[in-house]
């Protein structure tokens, strides 16, 4: 029995052994030719440094001196790609590509390819647009550049086959510049061009930049216009009647007190160590925080020494605290949302805030 296990398994391993040989002749076949492992080197530093002719240059070698190299394959995929992307020519991506279509693609690369094709083919006759594109896609600037640029580019060439492309790259520059509501205007139009057969990752930038832009339109005008109410509804209380001297001193000892009840949790704030927080706050944000608490706590002051108040007493006692709150909400909702990337912060916070009552109900 043991004799029988022991020849088994030495049959097994010489089987494994074979079906290797060949993919170990391939390598050891590259690695023993040091001048194609020269060119492969050269080739990939060129294209990571962006020498892109170089990169052609040196891959076109490769393809022509070493037909039977297993690296040939890459050559032939990197050709591809840089008359595409980078060194523009229609014609000769088209050219690689169909070569690697039919000589290396894998049966999960083959449709790509495919549709890949196709489109280079309908961008035969708009190959300058088409380099235009590439060229501001590629191009080592910032967004607000791009941005600029790909704005342009759709007036100029309106009927651009590639438009949902440009719409695609302005809506998420338009994100990643804190600009809810163009990125909303650029996917939306996305969604027009594309028929709304948008991908995942499309419908999801779609559904935030829609949701942030929410934020600070409606929502926003929203909290503009509760401030403004009670502002003017303390102010048309008169409350500059019911202030003496001595109410005075009173009305001012609050907002000192307050600034040094801040002052004082500074070094506390400087003291926290935030590297690992997702949402990072800045001392800068904290003072303005300040001032805007400040300015909640003279609104009340005001709000408190109004005449209607003075036969109402009960009310006073009840609405203030309710008031004191939407005025504190609403104005910290409009300062976080005026923040850069204000709106994810209002998200987390949303997140955390129901964490907190799912930990609770729990309790």
């Amino acid at each position: 029995m043991q004799r029988t296990k022991l020849i088994s398994m030495i049959i097994l391993t010489l089987l494994g052994s074979l079906f290797c040989l060949p993919c170990a002749g391939f390598t050891a076949q590259d690695q023993e030719n040091p001048s194609l492992n020269e060119l492969t080197q050269k080739a990939q530093q060129a294209y990571i440094n962006g020498h892109y002719a170089d990169a052609v240059a040196l891959n076109l070698e490769i393809a022509e001196k070493y037909p039977t190299s297993k690296l040939r394959h890459y050559s032939v995929q990197m050709l591809g790609t840089l008359y595409e992307n980078n060194i523009v020519d229609i014609k000769k991506a088209i050219k690689w590509d169909r070569e690697y279509l039919e000589k290396y693609a894998s049966p999960r690369q083959v449709p790509v390819y495919k549709e890949k094709l196709a489109a280079l083919q309908k961008l035969m006759d708009q190959e300058q647009t088409f380099k235009m594109y590439q060229r501001i896609r590629f191009a080592r600037e910032s967004d607000e550049v791009k941005v600029r640029k790909f704005e342009a580019l759709l007036k100029d060439h309106p009927d651009f086959s590639m438009k949902a492309e440009v719409e695609r790259e302005l809506g998420f520059a338009y994100a990643r510049m804190d600009k809810r509501q163009e990125s909303y205007l650029a996917f939306q139009a996305l969604s027009k061009s594309t028929g709304k057969k948008l991908s995942s990752g499309d419908r999801q930038a779609y559904a935030t930049a829609s949701n942030y832009w929410q934020m600070t339109s409606f929502w926003g005008g929203l909290a503009w216009a509760v401030v403004a109410v009670l502002w003017v509804a303390a102010l048309l209380m008169k409350p500059w009647r019911q202030l003496t001297v001595a109410s005075i001193r009173k009305f001012l000892l609050w907002p000192v007190l307050w600034l040094v009840l801040a002052a004082a949790g500074m070094p506390t704030f400087y003291s926290l160590d935030n590297s690992g927080d997702s949402v990072i706050i800045h001392d800068t944000q904290v003072y303005i925080a300040a001032g805007l608490n400040l300015m909640i706590l003279v609104w009340l002051l005001l709000l408190m020494k109004g005449t209607f108040w003075q036969t109402r007493p009960r009310a006073l006692r009840w609405l203030s605290p309710a008031l004191t709150l939407v005025m504190t909400t609403a104005v910290f909702y409009l300062f976080i949302i005026n923040q850069q990337n204000g709106t994810e912060i209002i998200d987390y916070f949303t997140v955390k805030y129901r964490h907190w009552m799912v930990e609770w109900s729990l309790l």
